[in-house]
């Protein structure tokens, strides 16, 4: 308006700065002598606490979600997403502002860490023959289930199949490994020939012809072995 002001905080400026709720009023009168008078409510809104729920810490390959309370006006994280909730994948610092009504705005912000997993490899022999044994281990930091249900690091197993162990890092996160062991049946081993000989004579002994190899008590190396003394073979 044109005139003079007087406000109801004393101030005589046409504007003033407020940070208190209360009742506000001016007159202004003119250069007439004539006077009005009008006011406004000034109201001050508690700004909520904003806070960051959910995960901050995840395994690799994984995801955690990070909310904060629904029912304000509107939402910016730092990654651009408009809604309370987020999903991420990385680690990072994420923060959010969040509105509310009356135009009030707060911020939070969470930390959020990617744990590796763990590294998970067996090591042993993986071919064994009929009625041997292996023993398998796995290589890594944390503790181990095998397939069998065992909790050490190492097993021993005497049968074929696929074994697997999975490997539960200090931090929770988890890697899963397998081999294959192979159990070979053992050649069948028969003795073919006369088992008596006249003295003076030879006669041929034989063990079954196959992708053998061979090693008789007489130290020869062939399938077929010529005797002529007796004894046993």
């Amino acid at each position: 308006g044109t005139g003079s002001f007087l406000w109801s905080t004393g101030a005589t400026t046409s504007c003033i700065t407020v940070n208190t709720a209360g009742i506000y009023s001016v007159t202004i009168t003119s250069p007439d002598g004539c006077s009005s008078t009008c006011q406004v409510e000034v109201i001050i809104t508690d700004t909520p606490i904003c806070v960051i729920t959910g995960g901050t810490t995840f395994c690799e390959g994984g995801s955690t979600e990070l909310c904060v309370p629904a029912g304000a006006v509107s939402y910016l994280w730092s990654n651009g997403a408009t809604t309370n909730c987020i999903t991420v994948t990385t680690p990072g610092l994420y923060s959010v502002v969040v509105t509310y009504a009356g135009g009030c705005e707060s911020t939070c912000q969470a930390t959020v860490i990617v744990n590796p997993l763990p590294l998970c490899s067996i090591t042993g022999g993986l071919v064994l023959c009929e009625g041997g044994s292996t023993e398998l281990c796995a290589t890594g930091t944390g503790s181990f289930l095998w397939s069998t249900g065992a909790t050490t690091s190492c097993i021993t197993v005497n049968t074929a199949g696929v074994y697997s162990v999975t490997i539960t890092s200090p931090d929770g996160c988890e890697s899963t490994c397998q081999v294959t062991v192979v159990v070979n049946p053992l050649p069948i081993c028969t003795i073919t020939g006369p088992t008596s000989i006249c003295e003076g004579t030879i006669g041929k002994l034989c063990a079954p012809d196959g992708p053998y190899t061979y090693l008789w008590s007489t130290d020869e190396t062939t399938a077929c072995i010529d005797v002529s003394v007796g004894g046993t073979y």
